[in-house]
């Protein structure tokens, strides 16, 4: 086999390797927050994520779970709804239950009424992550 044929082959083998956690954080968005607003600028200068008549949602990755906890209370401040936060996982599924037991943890110790979701990259809609009520 020429060595054409092998980068060829190698590449084509690369370009149709498309791994789910390669997607970006507003793909997760997009995918969780249908039917929602998404993106709405608040009166004091933030985006939100998504937004629905009940809750302000910050939508991140698990490892940054402790930011995000700041970001809804923030969002839901702002906008006098709940906070709510969708956590997508990216890594191992070991690595983000770790980040999820730690947010349910901090959310726990200080009672903060902080709904959480945490969705793995094969999962296409909200209702198919595993929510905790905060």
């Amino acid at each position: 086999m020429s060595i054409i044929r092998v980068l060829v082959w190698a590449f084509a083998l690369i370009a149709s390797w498309s791994p789910s956690h390669a997607e970006t954080e507003s793909f997760y968005q997009d995918r969780f927050c249908a039917g929602m607003t998404k993106e709405r600028v608040l009166p004091n200068g933030t985006r939100v994520d998504c937004l629905t008549d009940v809750f302000a949602i910050e939508v991140d990755w698990t490892h940054k779970w402790a930011e995000a906890i700041g970001q809804s209370l923030l969002y839901a401040a702002a906008t006098g709804k709940q906070p709510e936060i969708i956590l997508v996982c990216k890594v191992r599924q070991e690595a983000c239950l770790k980040h999820s037991y730690l947010i349910e943890e901090a959310t726990a110790h200080w009672k903060l009424p902080i709904k959480v979701w945490l969705c793995l990259p094969d999962d296409l809609t909200l209702s198919e992550c595993r929510g905790q009520s905060g």
